[in-house]
């Protein structure tokens, strides 16, 4: 097993090799400073990734691919945004003081709305290889309120997923395509109907790739959602949330 640091170094090897001109700048645990055309710097965060290969060590090969392809893009000339690759992203209070650690300006700079008491929709671009926060230069050119957007952003979502609901007996998981379960809570869809739970429907969000659907009055699916969310968020990664919400009143609220 490699540890954070001789980690980065093997990615940084990578790096190099998949992008022209790059320089390693440093590498310090799981974050690594560029240096391209020898003038613009950039860092890489491997939390995520790391996570990935502690999990499944055997697929470090696999699991390096995936995260070069998106680095990669980083490097190329940024195509002109198109509003129809806008999706929404879940996020809550813990990953803004991560990211304000390390970019100050973060907030500023990014297009976000929060959306309760703990959680947040952030924008991204989501193209062929990669997703990219929204920054707020981006959202100007798109020339469009934030309250259309999220319209856009909802309905480009809901045309770009297919949404798979698996359980029975009250508990249910919802997935999409391992990267918006999260995001599923702004769809239009959450109906009695849709979920034959035992009270008002209750769902954790542990994780962007994992949604999970019980009932208010069902103690026992509530204590599995539960142990579900804690167990991620101590071990998982692309972390959302380490609650649980009710729907009222038309959209997800902290229990």
């Amino acid at each position: 097993m490699l540890n954070e640091t001789e980690f980065s170094q093997e990615f940084a090897k990578c790096l190099i090799q998949k992008v022209a001109g790059l320089k390693i700048f440093s590498v310090n645990g799981l974050e690594i400073q560029t240096e391209f055309e020898n003038s613009n710097k950039y860092k890489h965060f491997l939390n995520n990734c790391y996570s990935e290969y502690l999990r499944k060590p055997e697929d470090i090969e696999e699991i390096f691919e995936k995260y070069l392809n998106t680095t990669d893009s980083l490097y190329k000339p940024k195509e002109t945004l198109k509003i129809s690759d806008v999706l929404p992203v879940i996020k809550d209070e813990r990953f803004i003081q991560s990211i304000i650690e390390i970019n100050p300006d973060f907030e500023k700079n990014h297009t976000y709305e929060k959306y309760n008491e703990d959680l947040y929709i952030f924008y991204v671009e989501d193209t062929e290889t990669n997703i990219n926060y929204l920054k707020q230069e981006d959202f100007e050119k798109l020339n469009v309120k934030l309250e259309e957007l999220r319209k856009i952003a909802i309905q480009n979502l809901s045309n770009s997923v297919e949404i798979e609901k698996h359980g029975e007996n009250g508990f249910y998981i919802l997935l999409a395509d391992g990267n918006y379960e999260s995001s599923l809570i702004l769809l239009d869809i959450w109906y009695k109907e849709n979920f034959d739970v035992n009270g008002e429907i209750v769902i954790g969000i542990p994780s962007r790739d994992l949604l999970i659907i019980t009932g208010k009055n069902d103690s026992q699916n509530l204590d599995r959602i539960s142990k579900k969310i804690i167990e991620i968020n101590e071990n998982g990664d692309h972390l959302v949330s380490n609650k649980l919400f009710e729907y009222r009143n038309g959209k997800f609220e902290t229990i």
